[in-house]
C-alpha cells in the first residue's frame, strides 16, 4: 500500500488553503493572494486559486512590454497587448472537521512518538495556525456526550453524537476565530467509545443543509478523519465474522469466531456511512476522507468512501488518503506543506464588477496558456459576464491535480 506518512493527515488540512504566493517586485501582472489582498501591478491578473480568502486586486492599464508573471516566461502570443484593471475576489473554504475520538485513538502506533490522540492534536495546531488567515474552520467530534466524557473501557452510551446543532463543538467561522477554539475542544476531550462516523455525518449533512452551514459563503467541506471502520449501527445487525469491526481489528479471540453474535452495533456500518457522504455530495459538500493509522483492515472501505466524497487523493493509491506511523509529527507538517497547494481548486473565478470583453481575454494554468473552445478550455457566458469559468479537461485537471497558479491576461486578442 503506498502511504503517506502519519503526518500527512495536517496535510490534508492544507490542501484547501492555495498556499501559493506570488512576489510583486515588477509589472507582471495583477496579483491577487487568498486572504491577503491584492498587489496592484501591470498586466494580466495572477488568481491564487485556493478557495481561501477574498483577494481584491486593482491595476494600471496600457503596458506596452506585455504579459509577464512572476514565475513564469512571457505568455506566447501575447507579448504585444495592453491590459485594463480588474478587481477579483474568491469565496472563503469553509472545512468542518468531523474527527473520530474512539477508543482506538488511545493507542500508540508501533515506532511511533506518541499515541494517536495527542499526535493529531501536536499535528493540528500549527496547521491551523498557519490557515487561520486563509480559511474558515468548525469541528465535530464523535463520539461525544454533552453529559459526561466517554471512557475509554465504554459499555454504555459508546455511540453518541448529539441532535442538531449541539452536535457540532465549534461552528464554522474564520480561521483567526476558529482555530483556537477548534484546539481547546480537542484538548477538553479525550478518546473513548465506539465508531459512529454514520451518525457523525449525518450531523455534518444536518449542517449544512438545514443548519447554520446552510448560509456560508464559499465552498463547503467535510474532512472526516478516522482510525478505524465504522460501526454502532443497529444493535439488532447480524453480520458475518468477515464484517465484524473486533475481528477485522484482531481483538476477537479465535474461541470466540465472531465476536459480533449479538453485539450488532460492532459490526461494520459502511453502507449508512455511504448514503451520508453521497448525500454531502449531493448538497454540494465533498469529503475529504483520512485514515490514520489502525485502518488498513479498512482500505477497500476508505476507498469507497473517498470515491463517493468526490476528492479521492489525485496523486496515489489508495483513493482515500491513508497515513502511516513513520515520520513523526514534524514529518506531518512538513508533509502538509509540501502538498497543500495541489489538491483542492475552484473551477470559478469571479472577475469583479465590470465584464471584461470576451474577445480581449486569455486564461493560463500554471503558466501554459489554456486556447479558449467552447465548451473546453474556459468560457464566460452572457448570463454571468463577469464569472470566468473553466471547463472540460483544464477543469477536471484542476479538480483533480490543482494548480500552482492561474493568470487571467487582459487586453490581448484571445487565443483560439
Amino acid at each position: 500500500m503506498n502511504r503517506l506518512s502519519w503526518i500527512g493527515f495536517s496535510a490534508l488540512v492544507f490542501a484547501l488553503i492555495g498556499a501559493c504566493k506570488t512576489s510583486d517586485d515588477s509589472n507582471v501582472g495583477l496579483s491577487a493572494s487568498g486572504g491577503s489582498g491584492g498587489t496592484a501591478l501591470a498586466t494580466g491578473v495572477d488568481l491564487n486559486v485556493g478557495n481561501g480568502g477574498n483577494a481584491d486586486v486593482a491595476g494600471a492599464a496600457g503596458q506596452s512590454e506585455g504579459p509577464k508573471v512572476e514565475g513564469c516566461d512571457r505568455f506566447a502570443g501575447l507579448d504585444e497587448c495592453g491590459v485594463t484593471s480588474v478587481e477579483a475576489s474568491f469565496s472563503a473554504a469553509n472545512v468542518l472537521l468531523v474527527i473520530d475520538k474512539s477508543s482506538s485513538m488511545d493507542d500508540q502506533p508501533d515506532g511511533f512518538e506518541l499515541k494517536k490522540w495527542e499526535a493529531l492534536k501536536a499535528a493540528l495546531a500549527p496547521a491551523l495556525a498557519a490557515a487561520e488567515e486563509e480559511m474558515s474552520f468548525g469541528l465535530l467530534l464523535y463520539p461525544f456526550s454533552q453529559q459526561t466524557q466517554i471512557p475509554l473501557d465504554c459499555f454504555e452510551g459508546c455511540c453518541e453524537v448529539p441532535q442538531g446543532p449541539a452536535a457540532l463543538e465549534v461552528d464554522i467561522e474564520s480561521g483567526v476565530a476558529s482555530a483556537s477554539k477548534v484546539m481547546s475542544a480537542l484538548n477538553a476531550a479525550g478518546p473513548g467509545g465506539g465508531t459512529p462516523t454514520a451518525a457523525a455525518l449525518d450531523a455534518a449533512l444536518f449542517y449544512f443543509t438545514t443548519g447554520a452551514g446552510k448560509d456560508l459563503k464559499g465552498d463547503r467541506f467535510v474532512l472526516l478523519a478516522t482510525d478505524g471502520g465504522p460501526n454502532c449501527g443497529e444493535s439488532s445487525t447480524i453480520c458475518a465474522a468477515d464484517h465484524c469491526t473486533p475481528n477485522l481489528d484482531g481483538l476477537c479471540p479465535a474461541a470466540e469466531g465472531n465476536c459480533c453474535r449479538g453485539e450488532g452495533s460492532y459490526c461494520l456500518d459502511d453502507a449508512a456511512v455511504l448514503q451520508k457522504i453521497r448525500a454531502l455530495a449531493d448538497a454540494s459538500v465533498p469529503t475529504f476522507v483520512v485514515g490514520i493509522p489502525g485502518t488498513e483492515s479498512y482500505a477497500e472501505y476508505l476507498d469507497a468512501f473517498a470515491t463517493a466524497g468526490g476528492v479521492p487523493n489525485p496523486k496515489r493509491t489508495p483513493a482515500y488518503y491513508a497515513v502511516s506511523a513513520e515520520g513523526g509529527v514534524d514529518g506531518l507538517t512538513r508533509t502538509l506543506r509540501d502538498i497543500t497547494t495541489h489538491l483542492v481548486r475552484s473551477c470559478e473565478v469571479d472577475l469583479g464588477p465590470v465584464a471584461p470583453d470576451k474577445r480581449l481575454v486569455n486564461v493560463a494554468v500554471d503558466c501554459d496558456v489554456v486556447p479558449f473552445a467552447d465548451g473546453a478550455g474556459w468560457e464566460i457566458s452572457d448570463q454571468a459576464p463577469n464569472t470566468l469559468v473553466l471547463a472540460g479537461d483544464t477543469c477536471n485537471r484542476v479538480k483533480r491535480e490543482g494548480a500552482q497558479r492561474i493568470d487571467v491576461v487582459y487586453g490581448c486578442p484571445t487565443v483560439k
